[in-house]
């Protein structure tokens, strides 16, 4: 199935509320200016992507982002190349909020299971088996997991060693705190130059503070043939000594 970007949601709630009764003025104005503010969003985005600057970068092996529409479409237009990590946190909150209370610890523990699975070929094995046997009784919720099931579960193509780190969103949604902290105590910057420079200080600095990402020839070999065929298998000798 397509997915669509939120505007053209937007656009279609919009033309039903202008069709619809009660107030359809006070209705198109509300919603025309949440589709305004969507607009503007998704061209940031595409603008961000398509500058020079990072169009000269190497394209991605990897992108993780969350479940926004526009930004995975974004990225398929830029980085044609480069395989999607949908963000396991923001998934996993999704389903969970789809279920009954007194499920969501023994699912989640399911779920959970089939995300960190050996292989990407046994996580999709556990994780369609999860959705045949809750699909009647869980349909909203399985119907979450199903959808972008294999980008949830791009992870389990790549290295053992770091897996934990490339699984969610998580570090970079810390960056952006770290990068609103430093920022608010400014009433406005002079140019956009000066906020980037601000900014790129508040990047070095939290990169010092990353640690665990180690890119022994192996790994790199892995990623290297990750770029040219993300399908292909490999026998990963850290996962061999964690078992």
């Amino acid at each position: 199935m397509r997915r669509v970007a939120p505007s053209e949601d937007m656009e279609q709630e919009l033309y039903s509320g202008l069709m619809g009764g009660g107030d359809p003025l006070g209705e198109a104005a509300r919603r025309g200016a949440r589709l305004i503010l969507q607009r503007l969003i998704e061209s940031e985005v595409e603008e961000f992507l398509g500058r020079r600057r990072y169009e000269r970068l190497p394209e991605p092996v990897l992108v993780v982002i969350d479940g926004n529409a526009w930004v995975k479409k974004a990225v398929r237009h830029k980085f044609p190349g480069a395989l999607i990590q949908r963000c396991q946190v923001h998934k996993m909150r999704n389903i969970m909020n789809k279920l009954p209370q007194t499920v969501r610890p023994a699912l989640k523990k399911l779920i959970y299971k089939a995300f960190c699975a050996r292989t990407h070929k046994k996580g999709l094995e556990e994780a369609r088996a999860i959705i045949a046997q809750y699909r009647d009784a869980f349909p909203a919720a399985m119907k979450c997991l199903e959808q972008d099931l294999e980008e949830c579960l791009t992870v389990l193509k790549f290295p053992y060693a770091h897996r934990m780190r490339i699984r969610t969103t998580n570090l970079l949604e810390r960056l952006f705190g770290e990068g609103r902290r430093r920022t608010k105590v400014i009433p406005r910057f002079t140019s956009e130059s000066s906020g980037m420079a601000l900014f790129f200080a508040v990047l070095v600095d939290a990169s010092e503070g990353w640690r665990g990402v180690r890119v022994p020839p192996h790994i790199e070999e892995r990623i290297k043939q990750l770029a040219v065929d993300p399908d292909s298998e490999w026998d990963d000798p850290d996962q061999r000594v964690a078992a």
